[in-house]
């Protein structure tokens, strides 16, 4: 059974700055078919003010943050940015729509 994806609005504002990057989004579109395939294959778990979300890497310096919702086998994407912004500069990206997060439901 394949996992449900899901793009937070912390995420969509966040992929706005990089609407223009052929290669990044290329590499996006095949991070997000393995995560709906396996998302424990995918990147590492993050620690401290980040922990429970986990961090993939996507083209040069890029990462993707994302967490996993076991329960609801669903996977929210949270955040993308160049590794030097990504972990602190997205307004504290251990706070990316958690409530959507804690509050959506599966339809």
């Amino acid at each position: 059974m394949n996992w449900s994806v899901e793009r937070t609005g912390t995420f969509l504002d966040s992929l706005k700055e990089h609407k223009k990057n052929r290669e990044l989004l290329e590499a996006l579109d095949k991070k997000i078919k393995r995560l709906e395939l396996d998302p424990h294959s995918v990147g590492g778990m993050l620690c401290g003010e980040l922990h429970g979300w986990q961090s993939a890497r996507l083209v040069r310096k890029f990462r993707l943050l994302f967490k996993i919702d076991e329960a609801r086998r669903k996977v929210f994407l949270g955040a993308i940015d160049h590794r030097g912004k990504v972990y602190c500069c997205l307004d504290c990206p251990c706070k990316i729509d958690v409530h959507m997060i804690n509050t959506s439901r599966s339809v």
